[in-house]
């Protein structure tokens, strides 16, 4: 027995053995689960190529919406909608996690104007989904009149059927083309392409059905799991206040967004969905036939030539650095093209020293106050009210000293009956 092995030939007694390729396929997992969503609503998603831990996209409970993040209030500043957890798409704008202890940020977002082509393409899209709903509600109508025992409804009873109400238009959120995770799966798909030519090459038959198996089941994986977002989307025309919002991170963060109430039900108020692609009986008959092709590529690399297993090995072990490096130096911001729907300008930036501080900031911007009695943002006492109803009234005043008037209200006593307009 050699200290080393010093062939790589099967056949030979001290040989290096490469069966371990089949585990090296499915190892990555952690970092393939972060960006499975986005990996699933990218348009490359569902191409035929080599990804760590496929069996990661195996799964039949599938969310039904996009993760919040919790601990946070959102509270709307004229409409008094309170919440308490912050969207995905609207933290992929603010990333609230990264804002330091008591800082003031001020936001601008508006709708970007949608271009014809972006235009016609949403109503082709609409006028499809009304007419599938439409047909379905008249299956659904003449099944009912069959049962009723009616006759010639086909023909003449139409007219009482209830037509659907025109699906509205859809808000989008798509991948960034030239994002970094694009640019890796359009990697891994050149990567496939060039192991399917080395191991024609090489005559290896088992090479060839091992990565047209993997290839097939990382396909029918991502197409099982396989959607794009659906925001809430306001479709009464009827005016109202502006849906500015003022979001409270539990470190004392303030984020102030000055927007329409079209956005903010978008943003902030409305619930994110997942709109699948397939469901039903189409997802469970994806998801065993790539459980069954993951298993059988397993075997196949496993019986594959020695250069071959090679190959495969190092593919996988590049396409899992890869991963994992887009896991530890990307940001969700770098993958959702927001600018796509939305124009946000960053009005102002700062980092204040205390609590006081950065509560004026909030009042300031907004000019109001009863936003913050109805968070919690200050302490429910009759001098805290009194100081922030100081501070919404000197709003336009830069010379307004809050610190100094706050140790002037904390230092006045009151009886303990409130105004009702306090309570």
């Amino acid at each position: 027995m050699v200290w080393f092995p010093l062939q790589v030939d099967k056949a030979a007694g001290d040989s290096w053995s490469f069966d371990i390729v089949g585990l090296l396929a499915v190892v990555g997992g952690s970092a393939i689960e972060k960006h499975a969503q986005a990996i699933t609503a990218s348009r490359f998603g569902s191409f035929p190529r080599l990804l760590p831990a496929p069996e990661t996209m195996l799964d039949t409970d599938r969310p039904s919406r996009l993760p919040a993040v919790k601990d946070v209030t959102v509270v709307g500043v004229h409409s008094g909608n309170k919440f308490t957890e912050l969207n995905y798409f609207a933290n992929v704008i603010h990333d609230i996690e990264s804002l330091p202890a008591f800082t003031f940020k001020s936001y601008r977002i508006t709708h970007r104007p949608l271009g014809e082509h972006e235009i016609k393409k949403q109503e082709a899209e609409q006028e499809k989904e009304w007419e599938k709903a439409k047909q379905k509600a008249k299956k659904k109508f003449l099944k009912a009149a069959k049962k009723a025992g009616k006759t010639d409804v086909e023909n003449s009873g139409l007219a009482e059927m209830k037509i659907p109400p025109k699906p509205s238009l859809k808000a989008e959120i798509p991948i960034k083309k030239g994002c970094v995770l694009n640019l890796v799966t359009l990697a891994s798909i050149l990567m496939t392409a060039a192991l399917f030519i080395w191991a024609g090459v090489q005559h290896d038959a088992v090479a060839l059905l091992g990565l047209g198996t993997m290839a097939l089941s990382t396909s029918m994986a991502c197409m099982s799991a396989q959607w794009r977002p659906q925001l809430s989307v306001r479709n009464a025309t009827g005016k109202v206040v502006d849906g500015d919002v003022m979001i409270r991170t539990r470190a004392g963060a303030f984020i102030s967004v000055k927007c329409s109430e079209e956005v903010a039900r978008e943003l902030y108020g409305g619930t994110e969905k997942c709109e699948y692609v397939f469901n039903g009986v189409y997802h469970q008959i994806l998801l065993a036939t790539s459980t069954v092709l993951l298993m059988a590529a397993i075997i196949f690399f496993s019986n594959c030539g020695w250069k071959i297993q090679i190959a495969v090995g190092l593919a996988y072990i590049i396409l899992n650095m890869a991963y994992w490096g887009m896991a530890l130096l990307t940001e969700t911001s770098d993958v959702w093209d927001m600018n796509h729907r939305y124009e946000v300008e960053v009005q102002e930036d700062k980092e204040n020293a205390n609590f006081t501080q950065v509560l004026w900031d909030a009042i300031r911007d907004t000019g109001e106050y009863k936003w913050a009695k109805k968070t919690g943002a200050a302490p429910a006492t009759k001098n805290w009210t009194e100081w922030m109803k100081e501070a919404s009234a000197n709003a336009k005043n830069p010379k307004w000293n809050c610190e100094e008037r706050r140790n002037y209200w904390m230092g006045v006593k009151f009886e303990k009956k409130h105004d009702e307009d306090d309570e």
